[in-house]
């Protein structure tokens, strides 16, 4: 009985549907986000618990170098001591409860992030249908001049491609967003408190690093658009001829049009081989560019050990967090332009809601009286 309620609900009119909206924009997203406060107040949750479980992980086995192997006995052994028999004690002990306990941790933040990124994607799903279904009943009233002179390609594309921009935008980088900056903060607090000089010139110099791979990596993203550009042309060339085909074969003009479909062709096959190696060389130069700032700070925290105070276990866990924030890095840097991808989604989008609609004539006067 609820399938039936659920899918004539479908078909009643939207309550938030408005037939003179122009746009969607970031506002109209956002409100609708907010109606989700428990899904939102438990993805904000779930992301704290799943940081504060993963930034220690890369500390806890550099600290054994310093405690266990190096024969300097610290926190870390004192703790376990604490708890553990007299007999037990040992190096065998000692990393044996460091590894499960580091197992665990990373366990426990996987599936926490797991489970908020699906409370995000719940959200943006819900966003995304909302939206899809308001533009089918804006859709359904558009006048037929305007749809035929838009193309049945071409909105296909806005309701599939476009929305599709949007959702991964809402659901995915947003819910990796929140984990990104909670770790940057917690991955800063522990170098600042480890040793305070090489933890500001990695914090200030790693994200320069990362953005000149993303310079390099920009132009992939152009290479792209050119492609997915012709890969469009291509596609809504090849749905009208096919559309219209019985009035080309009626008209014998079926090689001319055909022939035009495949120049179309022709020009996606060159923007993919151009895709496919200027995007593999530009990733791996800026893989090359990251290594060598990598590089650079291993050179420089080794010089610490040396004149300052680091230790070797300390240098290990600075090496670890250096591969431990290239992915949070990334995804800050990522976010402008995910945003800049949703934002010209939209744009594209509004296009729907700016077509003239069909003339509503009221039935004023009854024919069959008198």
């Amino acid at each position: 009985m609820s399938t039936i309620i659920n899918k004539k609900v479908l078909y009643e009119k939207d309550p938030d549907f408005n037939v003179n909206k122009t746009t969607y924009d970031w506002e109209y997203i956002f409100s609708v986000i907010k109606k989700h406060k428990k899904q939102l107040l438990l993805a904000n949750l779930i992301a704290i618990i799943a940081t504060i479980a993963s930034i220690p992980v890369p500390l806890l086995m550099p600290l054994l170098v310093d405690e266990v192997l190096l024969d300097s006995p610290g926190v870390v052994v004192q703790t376990i001591n604490g708890f553990t028999p007299l007999s037990w004690h040992g190096p065998l002990l000692y990393i044996l409860i460091i590894l499960i306990l580091t197992l665990f941790l990373r366990i426990t933040s996987l599936v926490l992030s797991v489970f908020q990124t699906r409370q995000f994607t719940i959200i943006s799903k819900d966003l995304i249908f909302q939206m899809r279904r308001s533009l089918l009943l804006k859709l359904n009233r558009v006048s037929m001049t305007e749809y035929e002179t838009l193309g049945s390609g071409t909105v296909t594309s806005y309701f599939v491609t476009d929305l599709s921009t949007v959702d991964e935008f809402i659901g995915t980088t947003v819910s990796k967003l929140l984990i990104a900056v909670l770790t940057i903060i917690g991955v800063a607090i522990i170098l600042l408190i480890m040793h305070w000089q090489i933890a500001l010139l990695i914090l200030f110099a790693n994200p320069i690093v990362i953005y000149f791979t993303k310079i390099l990596g920009s132009r992939v993203k152009e290479l792209k658009k050119k492609e997915n550009s012709a890969f469009s042309i291509f596609q809504q060339s090849l749905t009208e001829t096919l559309d219209s085909i019985h009035q080309i074969r009626a008209s014998n003009r079926e090689k001319h049009y055909f022939k035009r479909v495949i120049e179309h062709a022709q020009s996606v096959r060159e923007h993919g081989i151009n895709f496919e190696w200027k995007s593999d060389a530009a990733n791996r130069l800026s893989f090359v560019v990251f290594l060598f700032g990598f590089d650079i700070f291993r050179a420089v925290s080794m010089l610490m050990v040396v004149f300052s105070g680091l230790s070797i276990g300390q240098m290990f866990a600075v090496f670890g967090y250096l591969w431990f924030m290239m992915g949070p890095v990334q995804e800050v840097l990522n976010i402008q332009y995910a945003f800049y991808n949703a934002n010209a989604a939209l744009s594209r989008i509004n296009n729907l809601l700016t077509l003239q609609l069909e003339p509503n004539y009221p039935h004023t006067v009854n024919p069959f009286i008198n």
